[in-house]
């Protein structure tokens, strides 16, 4: 009975430890479910025009995502969110990537209905703010999120 006891003490203990966190992210990774469509983007310090930017839309579903431009799917993978760092991480691993090296370390932050998003090139550091000055192998895409529409079919050019 006393190594019971015991044990449900430390379970408690131990999974108190982490909820916080995970609730942390969890909130966040739904908040990040949906469809978004980019509004500006800067690579490697130089800004992308905006209605070229326009042309890339984001769609989050669980911990899986797909880029595409206009219809044309551009990259798939899965996301991991830590929500107690500051600024905010993510880790994207594009579906087929494995191993170290492989994940895309970025930085997020909500503002309203918009979602901003910092990515280091494969291999990089992790941005620490949301800046992509030239040759820093930074992308700052700031992403809107879509309106939902009664049809589950959205309209894109």
């Amino acid at each position: 009975m006393k190594r019971t006891s015991i044990l449900l003490l430390v379970l408690v203990f131990a999974s108190g430890a982490e909820g916080p966190k995970d609730d942390a992210a969890a909130k966040d990774l739904k908040r990040m479910q949906g469809d978004w469509a980019a509004v500006s983007m800067e690579v490697d310090g130089m800004k992308v025009p905006d209605e070229d930017a326009m042309a890339y839309f984001r769609s989050v579903k669980g911990n899986e995502y797909t880029v595409s431009r206009y219809r044309k799917v551009l990259g798939k993978g899965t996301i991991r969110l830590d929500a107690t760092k500051k600024p905010r991480a993510i880790d994207a691993l594009p579906a087929g990537a494995s191993g170290e090296g492989k994940s895309l370390l970025g930085i997020y932050e909500f503002d309203g209905n918009k979602l901003k998003l910092c990515f280091a090139r494969a291999g990089s550091a992790r941005p620490t703010e949301f800046v992509s000055k030239e040759d820093s192998g930074h992308t700052l895409t700031v992403w809107q999120r879509e309106k939902e529409s009664g049809d589950s079919d959205k309209v894109r050019p």
